[in-house]
């Protein structure tokens, strides 16, 4: 990392304009209303002559080892209209003499704007040296979170005729999707043939932080977490480097078999677990919203630990399909019961699912992420409301956030081929859970044939139901 870098993000720490929270009840709510953030930046806090002077010097350095070539820099409204002439000041003083300008807010139709052509009406919109039709200009903004006002500015420059616009320059790439999941200067620099240059990035904020130990490692550990569920590919990559793949093992073997304990009073529960939990193919257990809600979470759990201390999986049949805020009391409200993993269908969209997954896995607890169910209508291929590709979707950007625990359904073994084509496409080796035995048609052996080495069937009515549950469950892991 460059020594200017290191000395911008110090700074940052010393005017206290970086915070990485430790605590989540510090967490930030961004511009673009993606909620709990656990570090923020903000620029606006550098409002004096001594910081502003430090911060253009920082903008300039970015500028000069970009390797871009401009002669004029233009601001962006609004915070690039204050950076722009004390970045020109400061690229003078290192050597780089360029003109600034921006843009009025209203059209000036007086004094040496009267009576223009069509060429010299850019006189009329802009403060500063008007740059001349082969100039190549600089953008100046702080930061970088869907780029409306940078396409803004790229139309409104280029509705000027003003076509060489080589270079954007921000103070922190956040290194972050969009709420669409686009990478957003990714597409901007796509879409523009402007360069994109910060001077720092988020996983230079992380190494710095690292190196310095300027933060507690829970602070950084959390930093570490949201980049892997909300960062772009280069991110989700360079923290798996540095911190290692998140790989949650949830059950101890490879295979095994998980009650569905869907049984209607907490009696039966507890002699369903009493039955069962000796036999060595059985994995965990899996509790709903009948047990949960009827008897209170925490109960049943306490009622489990008198016999086993297999994992509890709370399915909330289906958690995920709310707004992306609610994610954070959902974890914390599993985590407070004592439950060991949650699994999520996230059918409200890509952030809620960003959100959830961010909020388990900042509580600690084991993520499971499902897309397709057992029952048929579902997918639109099979007369549902569901796309199949939005279905797939879930998968994939589970499978992004590191998470590599997944629901599939086992009476559907081409979904399950699909899935798991699809998820290690990610470079994730998933594990597979599958319910859609028994009453639903499926097979554990063919199920485990096409999910691969880790899989865990789901199987319900045909243990709890059973005359004898111990013998049901020793034949179920038996087809394993």
């Amino acid at each position: 990392m460059e020594d200017y870098k290191k000395e911008f993000i110090d700074f940052l720490l010393e005017k206290s304009a970086l915070k990485v929270f430790e605590n989540p009840s510090d967490d930030r709510t961004l511009k673009s209303k993606r909620p709990f953030s656990t570090w923020f930046v903000n620029i606006g806090d550098f409002n004096d002559g001594n910081s502003s002077d430090k911060l253009t010097g920082f903008y300039a350095d970015a500028i000069i080892n970009s390797g871009v070539q401009i002669q004029t820099l233009y601001g962006i409204p609004d915070k690039g209209v204050a950076l722009a002439t004390p970045i020109a000041v400061a690229m003078a003083r290192k050597g780089h003499n360029i003109s600034w300008f921006f843009s009025r807010k209203d059209e000036k139709t007086h004094g040496e704007a009267t009576n223009l052509g069509p060429e010299d009406r850019i006189k009329k919109l802009t403060v500063g040296r008007a740059p001349k039709l082969d100039d190549a200009i600089g953008q100046i903004d702080d930061v970088f979170t869907a780029g409306d006002a940078k396409y803004e500015a790229n139309t409104f420059l280029k509705s000027l005729g003003r076509e060489k616009l080589l270079l954007l320059v921000i103070a922190v790439d956040r290194q972050e999707v969009a709420i669409d999941s686009k990478e957003a200067i990714t597409e901007y620099v796509e879409r523009t043939g402007t360069q994109v240059k910060s001077i720092v990035t988020a996983l230079d904020v992380y190494d710095r932080l690292e190196e310095s130990k300027a933060v507690s490692p829970k602070a950084l550990e959390r930093l570490a977490a949201y980049l892997r569920v909300y960062g772009t590919k280069e991110a989700r990559d360079g923290i798996v480097k540095r911190a290692g793949k998140l790989e949650q093992k949830i059950i101890t073997r490879d295979r095994s078999v998980i009650p569905a304990c869907d049984v209607e009073t907490l009696e039966q529960f507890e002699e369903l677990v009493k039955q069962t939990a000796d036999v060595d193919g059985i994995g965990g257990y899996k509790i709903g919203f009948e047990l949960g809600l009827g008897y209170g979470l925490p109960a049943v759990v306490a009622a489990a630990r008198k016999h086993t201390n297999k994992p509890i999986i709370y399915d909330h049949q289906k958690a995920g399909t709310d707004i992306p805020d609610t994610g954070r009391n959902y974890a914390r409200v599993m985590k407070r019961a004592g439950v060991d993993a949650v699994i999520f269908f996230p059918q409200a969209g890509p952030e809620t699912e960003r959100a959830y997954i961010h909020q388990a896995l900042d509580n600690g607890l084991n993520v499971i992420v499902g897309g397709r169910m057992t029952h048929p209508a579902y997918s639109v291929s099979e007369g549902g409301f569901i796309t199949d590709e939005g279905a797939l979707d879930m998968y994939r950007i589970a499978a992004r956030a590191g998470v590599n625990n997944f629901v599939v359904p086992g009476n559907k073994p081409e979904v399950i081929k699909q899935v798991r084509d699809f998820v290690e496409a990610e470079g994730v080796t998933p594990v597979f859970y599958a319910p859609g035995f028994i009453a639903q048609g499926g097979k554990i052996e063919e199920a485990a044939k096409v999910a691969g080495d880790r899989f865990h069937g789901i199987v319900g009515r045909g243990i709890y139901k059973a005359k004898d549950m111990h013998s049901a469950a020793l034949e179920h892991t038996s087809q394993l």
